[in-house]
């Protein structure tokens, strides 16, 4: 039964990842050796069957979908002549040692090259992780990196095209070769230009009906269906699929619909790659050990092929040295190629056998030799990490453009501070784009779509959105993701502020009171009520939830201590000037209590609070004294802080201006 080889399979990839963070393994590697042990080749706990290799092939599609999708053709163009130069010398000169090589080793010419195919791929999955992990990606090694990956990845599509003809008769191969790929560019133009004109639209229909719902359905059916009508073309499933993403790439839409696919992907991918694992028997590895150490050779000149054309590009021999140890693995994209030329009879069980072998130990070693690497070239990750990354590491994420997310938006780009942000209404979103504001459509709720805003590295954000359920959840992912930001909500009733504050939120701001607070604030300022009374009667309002304006009778325990705090006394900050009748004197010398009738609480000097404050403390210019009690007496330390020219001059006949501060 289909559910429980789903169940069983999804079982020993969740087993598998926990082991393999605890060993520090990345997920694919993972997922290889979980299917390994639980497969044939370990504890036959598990087969593969007719079933698995349906959901590993649906698997590979959501995995070339989501590929396609974050390549962005935006960010192709950007890079375009170095990823040209970089990909094109590094893959075509791979495939041409690999082919000679495995030519010698009796391999005819179509597997030869199918062999160098699948050894000039590296892990786009893996070396991105890392580099995003460290945030690097915009750094010179994550440029070069992109660049490589990048072709790679555009060049598994024209491979994948080429499979038919290299398991074709040899004799007309130039000329199958040619027609295949003009037929499949045509087809791929084709299409990617009909998915561009009609899908960007379909989904701003969808995204304006505002039900929420419709969203994973639809896309699933854009990945699938253009999967499908890509078959019907002529191409395989999974270019369908990248070609639907790639179409999709520059919508706005794009990453609200990545991040309803990245559940159901996640799932697959680990189906995928555990099924895989599973395929793996390391009898037949063991009869033939030539084999996986020639792939293992061709990967390791592969790695010192990148490091001479990253050295010799970039001018750098750092680079040349991360990139080199960085991109010298087989990728996850070559197993799903060595899958289709398996099942095309272009290369055997033993070929197929050797390949996971070799990409199961280089990418378990990548990791390794990425930490390697940058401690060989003495790259200090945060000292390369370019501007832009440096920004991005300080902005304000913004969830929701409504009237206060718009109000938001508008400050920050005044004063000039980075932030991006993301609404599910369409027409807001298009708004913000008119002007030329970060604002992309996403649903907040989801994982990745706080991810693409950058959370994990904001230094704020502000969390402005209508429905509270949706509040709740998006508060939460928040600080699971950033334990360090300030998170600022607001709040449509008091009565959510102390779940928001459990869930993370630092101050949950409820729309309902905060007008009333400012319309009293300004009113007694009116009727001249001293400016920190005002913010005292504020904190009270606000530390007591809003009762007082809620109609909610307060304890007598708690006005009583709200009148103390009021009559009583007041804490006041105050600096020690030069001049004043306090410098250069102890407080014991001013006899400061017995004078003012305030307190001394502490002294800060430069920044920093003495240890311990007594009656012989001497004060100097520029200390700053932390004052309590009533408000004559915070008066009379200020008139003793204050050089003699003011005493003179009516100002300290009038009083401080705002609490005491000249």
């Amino acid at each position: 039964m289909i559910l429980i080889e789903v169940i069983v399979l999804l079982a020993v990839a969740t087993a598998g990842l926990l082991a393999g963070r605890w060993l520090r393994l990345p997920p694919i590697v993972a997922y290889l050796l979980a299917g390994l042990l639980a497969g044939p080749g370990g504890f036959g706990l598990v087969s593969p069957s007719e079933a698995t290799e349906n959901l590993a092939e649906i698997g590979v599609a959501l995995l070339l979908f989501g590929v396609g999708i974050e390549f962005s053709l935006d960010r192709i163009r950007r890079i375009l002549m170095r990823m040209l130069t970089t990909g094109l010398l590094q893959v075509g000169v791979t495939i041409a040692l690999a082919t000679a090589i495995f030519h010698r080793f009796d391999y005819d010419w179509p597997s030869a090259v199918f062999a160098g195919f699948v050894l000039s791929l590296s892990s786009t999955a893996i070396v991105f992780k890392i580099y995003g992990q460290e945030g690097t990606l915009d750094a010179p090694q994550g440029q070069a990196a992109a660049a490589i990956l990048l072709f790679q990845d555009l060049a598994l599509v024209p491979m994948m095209l080429l499979i038919p003809v290299l398991a074709g008769p040899p004799s007309n191969a130039a000329v199958a070769a040619t027609g295949a790929l003009i037929k499949a560019a045509v087809a791929v133009g084709g299409l990617i230009l009909l998915a561009r004109t009609l899908l960007p639209k379909g989904l701003a229909l969808v995204a304006r009906a505002g039900i929420p719902e419709i969203f994973p359905i639809i896309s699933l059916v854009i990945a699938f269906g253009t999967a499908l009508g890509a078959s019907a073309l002529g191409l395989s499933l999974p270019i369908g699929a990248f070609l639907a993403g790639l179409a999709l790439s520059g919508s706005v839409y794009a990453h609200q619909v990545f991040a309803e696919i990245l559940p159901l992907r996640d799932a697959f991918v680990a189906i995928f790659f555990t099924s895989i694992g599973m395929l793996f028997e390391p009898a037949i590895v063991a009869a033939a050990p030539m084999l996986m150490a020639g792939m293992i050779a061709v990967v390791a000149i592969k790695g010192a092929l990148i490091g001479a054309i990253v050295g010799t590009l970039w001018r750098s021999r750092r680079l040349a040295i991360v990139s080199g140890l960085g991109l010298a693995q087989i990728g996850e994209f070559s197993l799903v190629l060595a899958q289709q030329g398996l099942d095309a009879g272009i290369i055997d069980a033993s070929f197929s056998q050797a390949l996971l072998g070799a990409a199961i130990l280089t990418m378990g070693a990548t990791p390794f030799l990425m930490r390697a690497g940058t401690r060989l070239s003495r790259i200090d990750s945060a000292s390369v990490e370019s501007t832009a990354t440096r920004q991005m590491r300080q902005h304000v994420v913004m969830v929701g453009y409504g009237t206060t997310g718009k109000a938001v938006a508008r400050v920050l780009r005044e004063t000039g501070i980075a932030f991006c942000g993301v609404d599910l209404n369409a027409d807001s979103v298009a708004e913000a784009r008119r002007e030329n504001l970060p604002i992309q459509f996403g649903d907040a709720t989801r994982r990745a779509v706080l991810e693409n805003l950058g959370v994990p590295s904001a230094r704020a954000a502000v969390v402005a959105v209508s429905d509270p359920v949706a509040t709740r959840l998006i508060v939460g992912l928040i600080r699971q993701m950033n334990g360090d930001l300030r998170l600022i909500v607001r709040a449509r009733y008091v009565s959510e502020i102390i779940e928001l504050e459990r869930l993370g939120a630092d101050e949950a701001i409820p729309s309902e009171f905060e007008t009333s607070i400012e319309i009293f604030a300004r009113l007694l300022a009116h009727l001249g009520v001293p400016r920190h009374l005002i913010r005292v009667q504020e904190s009270i309002i606000r530390v007591g939830h809003y009762q007082a304006l809620r109609g909610i009778g307060l304890s007598t325990e708690f006005m009583e201590e709200t009148r103390r705090i009021i009559a009583g006394g007041i804490l006041e900050t105050a600096q020690v000037i030069e001049g004043s009748e306090a410098c250069g004197k102890t407080i014991r010398e001013l006899e400061f209590r017995k004078r003012t009738g305030a307190t001394v609480l502490n002294v800060v000097r430069d920044e920093n609070p003495l240890p311990e404050v007594t009656p012989d403390t001497q004060l100097e210019a520029g200390d700053q004294l932390v004052l309590y009690g009533p408000h004559e007496a915070i008066d009379a330390a200020f008139r003793i802080i204050e050089p003699t020219v003011y005493k003179g001059s009516g100002y300290a006949a009038e009083g401080p201006e705002e609490g005491g501060k000249p």
